[in-house]
């Protein structure tokens, strides 16, 4: 299990392209279990949330699961005008996301 901390904008460049690269080259290490932090994600936009998206597909492929943890206000009422709260499991306590994937 691992947790990729993510800071400032989720959006279309580099920020995007860094998330992905990141999450398979973890998916590649063997590593299939993420929680994916937004604490310092002030922003994010249709591409941030499209790769939130891709790498939870690319996580589930590999018989994994990805989980967001501490999603700002901000982040966390446009995760839910799209439903991603009922696709994503998500956390505000860190604890209980490293837990959650102890069954």
């Amino acid at each position: 299990m691992r947790i990729l901390d993510l800071k400032g904008k989720l959006v279309l460049g580099d920020a995007v392209e860094s998330l992905e690269k990141a999450v398979k080259g973890l998916l590649e290490e063997g590593n299939t279990r993420l929680i994916i932090n937004l604490k310092s994600v002030d922003y994010v936009d249709s591409a941030g949330i499209g790769e939130l998206v891709a790498s939870k597909k690319r996580c589930v492929e590999k018989k994994g699961d990805a989980k967001l943890l501490m999603p700002t206000q901000t982040v966390y009422k446009v995760l839910s005008m799209l439903s991603l709260h009922l696709i994503f499991e998500i956390f505000q306590d860190e604890a209980k996301a490293i837990g959650s994937f102890a069954s």
